[in-house]
């Protein structure tokens, strides 16, 4: 993470500028953060210790169909479970947030652990959440009518073709859904384990959530199912590992092409080398 003064952040990012009035003084420094793919996030720094962290509108949160006032909403929202950061400001240029003190999950969470968080953000009232529900087929297709038409190959284009439309499956009804639950946007503190890094955030179905975080943890999905059910005491367990299975292919494809338009925007072959990872595991 690079150190900086406030005016020399602000230089560098002009986005700063529009929370300045926000601060009573000039904030003592900003420091860049470099744990997100999507985001380049900044830790602000004021006179006193108070930290914050501002997360910026940028071209990439464009591509990515990122949209921090969503990300607000859902915040201010959920503010009283004290799950997430608390949303402190919002402008067109960005969305301000507290920073959370703590230890960083980065290096891995007990999957029990998260499994119990997740429950629990599957669990709040979605009917007070103001935000659209969440299209799979609409996203899928942003990233795909984006990706330049060199890495539109036939292998990578039969995948999305085939994999492009949501599952039939048994209503479960909407959930609140992180849609990037792992360790690495989780942060131990002296009160719980708190969920970082909203911005995918949405209302759609939890069966999608939970596919996305077994499929990053490498969890075998029929004990993981049934771990989830038996926290939320749900009894039609088939249901639901039907429906998690369902998703499963379905989110490597999106996962595909999320890696796929990175390696465009920022032109780093880690990117690539992880969607042809993701190819090959269907063609095995």
């Amino acid at each position: 993470m690079a150190r900086m003064s406030w005016h020399e952040a602000c230089q560098l990012d002009p986005t700063l500028q529009s929370v300045a009035h926000f601060f009573s003084f000039p904030p003592e420094y900003a420091q860049t953060l470099t744990g997100g793919l999507t985001n380049r996030c900044w830790k602000v720094v004021c006179q006193k210790g108070k930290a914050y962290v501002w997360r910026p509108n940028t071209p990439i949160t464009k591509a990515f169909s990122i949209s921090r006032f969503q990300e607000y909403q859902i915040l201010k929202a959920i503010e009283s479970t004290h799950i997430g950061p608390a949303p402190i400001f919002i402008s067109d240029q960005g969305l301000l947030v507290e920073w959370v003190e703590g230890e960083s999950l980065h290096n891995g969470v007990n999957f029990d652990s998260l499994l119990k968080i997740q429950s629990r953000i599957h669990a709040i009232d979605t009917t007070k959440i103001p935000v659209v529900p969440f299209s799979f087929l609409a996203r899928v297709d942003h990233y795909w009518f984006q990706i330049k038409e060199s890495l539109k190959t036939p292998e990578f284009e039969k995948l999305y073709r085939d994999w492009r439309n949501p599952p039939s499956l048994p209503n479960v009804g909407y959930s609140l859904c992180h849609f990037d639950l792992a360790g690495y946007n989780m942060v131990k503190t002296e009160h719980g384990l708190k969920v970082i890094d909203w911005e995918y955030a949405s209302i759609a179905d939890p069966r999608l959530d939970l596919a996305l975080s077994i499929d990053v943890a490498d969890e075998n999905p029929v004990e993981a199912i049934a771990r989830y059910c038996q926290l939320r005491e749900i009894e039609d367990i088939d249901t639901w590992i039907e429906g998690a299975k369902a998703w499963l292919p379905r989110t490597a494809v999106m996962a595909m092409l999320w890696y796929l338009l990175a390696f465009q925007l920022w032109g780093d072959e880690h990117y690539y080398h992880q969607a042809l990872q993701i190819k090959e595991t269907f063609c095995s």
